[in-house]
């Protein structure tokens, strides 16, 4: 459901629209150092990194 679609009946309650957002919460993956990580596991932590550097690298330069 987008924003602009939500309908808010409580006049006290807006909504904000971010320009840029960024990741604001701490985010922490665990796995087993024992046991094999497969391709799609790394292949998701590797996009997961490059994601994250690249909205602080945007966020820095805003």
């Amino acid at each position: 459901m987008e924003l602009k679609q939500l309908q808010l009946h409580n006049p006290e309650i807006k909504v904000v629209h971010l320009r840029n957002p960024t990741p604001s919460q701490d985010i922490c993956l665990i796995y087993r150092s024992d046991r094999y990580v497969g391709y799609a596991m790394r292949t998701f932590i590797k996009a997961l990194r490059t994601y994250i550097e690249s909205a602080i690298r945007h966020a820095k330069s805003s």
